[in-house]
């Protein structure tokens, strides 16, 4: 009876032996251990596939790694890394210096221009007034020349306009300095003036008055500005009143330096004088 009992059980066992599956070399499961304290599904049996599929991964986090920049903490929470483009930029790079905002191109480098050092400025020709005792003296001293009087006042407007524009014209004003002793005269001033032999003096009338030697000048036609012409001799050519732009001016000035006057009439000098 107990030959019979081992026999069998020999039988069962090589049996079930038999049925047993034979695992495949390399390929043994990963079992992952799981406490008895936890759920029943929450540990389980990680497959070849899934195997696979990490260590795929883990070779792209390697490559990703080593060839590109890691993403940062916020880009990973949800900002998107654009990949980079294949496309080379072919655009000039710009340096900035320093001083340079960072917002705004270089300031294109200054020209070098040809240096100004070494030629002389042109002066701006001005009037050389002189009082009437200079211009008589250097009548006497320097060679006799025409003398141009502007009769003035401290007053009047339209004689400072005249200082200001006719008088300031470069072509006037060379013409009266080469050909004149320009003169001012202030029509009421109050000193005393020897001329020619005889003394003028300030004739007060009211709360003003005038002098004498402007009143001789001016045919008692006490008007400003005027402008009074001396011959060599210090006799007067004419006395021409009111406010006379540069051009006006400067044909006047040539009628009566070049002597014109003594044969011209002044139409026909004016309407073909050429100015200088």
């Amino acid at each position: 009876m107990m030959r019979f009992l081992l026999l069998a059980l020999a039988v069962f066992s090589s049996f079930w032996l038999a049925a047993q599956p034979t695992p495949r070399p390399g390929r043994e499961p990963v079992i992952k251990q799981t406490p008895a304290s936890q759920p029943r599904n929450a540990g389980s049996v990680t497959p070849a596939s899934n195997t696979r599929n990490a260590q795929q991964r883990s070779e792209n986090s390697a490559q990703y790694q080593t060839g590109r920049q890691q993403p940062t903490s916020k880009q990973r929470a949800g900002s998107q890394v654009k990949a980079p483009s294949d496309r080379v930029d072919t655009r000039p790079s710009t340096t900035l210096s320093p001083n340079t905002p960072a917002n705004y191109p270089p300031r294109p480098a200054m020209k070098n221009y040809p240096s100004n050092a070494g030629k002389q400025a042109r002066e701006v020709e001005v009037i050389r007034w002189y009082t009437l005792q200079e211009a008589l003296e250097l009548s006497k001293t320097n060679g006799k020349r025409k003398i141009f009087i502007d009769v003035y006042t401290q007053w009047c407007g339209w004689c400072k306009r005249l200082d200001e524009t006719t008088f300031v014209d470069p072509a006037v004003a060379r013409y009266i300095n080469k050909n004149y002793y320009p003169v001012k005269f202030d029509a009421e001033q109050t000193g005393d003036i020897v001329f020619r032999e005889k003394t003028y003096k300030f004739k007060r009338s009211g709360n003003r008055g005038h002098h004498e030697l402007a009143a001789e000048w001016l045919n008692n036609r006490l008007s400003y500005p005027t402008m009074v012409f001396l011959d060599e001799n210090m006799n007067t050519i004419q006395s021409i009143p009111g406010y006379q732009e540069a051009r006006k001016l400067e044909a006047i000035l040539n009628f009566f330096g070049t002597d014109s006057h003594k044969t011209t009439p002044w139409e026909t000098y004016e309407r073909k004088f050429i100015s200088q």
